[in-house]
């Protein structure tokens, strides 16, 4: 960061590029998400250079080849890292991938997604974690911990609901 912006420095110490931005990231999977002055967000490779044309309210690291961001709409998605959308689907709010899935908020909840962006199943839960070995750690609606499977399945029930407070 200098009294023009911020900006990257190669392993050399030397500039990337001589361009400046609000705010830069770090790189991950040879993208890094940067802020324009003009508050918008967008990718830069390698070079130093956008990625893509499209600006965004929001862009998140990539993972396994894609990243989250947030439309000027509020909603999110994945996109690739050319900036191509990988599905159709937009969602209140969007994880990077995990092992094949992402978690995902619609209307009705939390849950999780595959790549083309379809539920992996049709319950929704307050809290989600990504899965781990087949597995992940939800909250429901009203307050139960569970352990669920990847079709939604209960395997463990951790807490029934909220403890009531002391």
């Amino acid at each position: 960061m200098d009294a023009e912006g911020a900006f990257h420095l190669r392993v050399d110490g030397q500039e990337l590029t001589p361009g400046r931005h609000a705010w830069c990231g770090n790189f991950q999977d040879g993208r890094c998400p940067v802020r324009a002055k003009d508050g918008r967000y967008f990718h830069i490779d390698g070079r130093g250079e956008a990625a893509y044309l499209e600006r965004y309210a929001y862009a998140g690291d990539f993972r396994d080849g894609y990243a989250v961001v947030q439309e000027a709409s509020g909603l999110h998605l994945h996109i690739d890292k050319q900036g191509h959308p990988l599905n159709a689907r937009r969602f209140f709010d969007l994880d990077v991938f995990h092992k094949g899935f992402a978690r995902a908020r619609d209307a009705g909840g939390w849950h999780h997604v595959d790549a083309a962006g379809d539920a992996l199943y049709a319950r929704r839960f307050a809290i989600v974690e990504p899965f781990y070995n087949g597995q992940a750690r939800v909250e429901t609606l009203d307050g139960a911990l569970q352990v669920i499977d990847e079709q939604g399945i209960t395997v463990r029930e951790l807490r029934a609901r909220h403890p009531e407070p002391a």
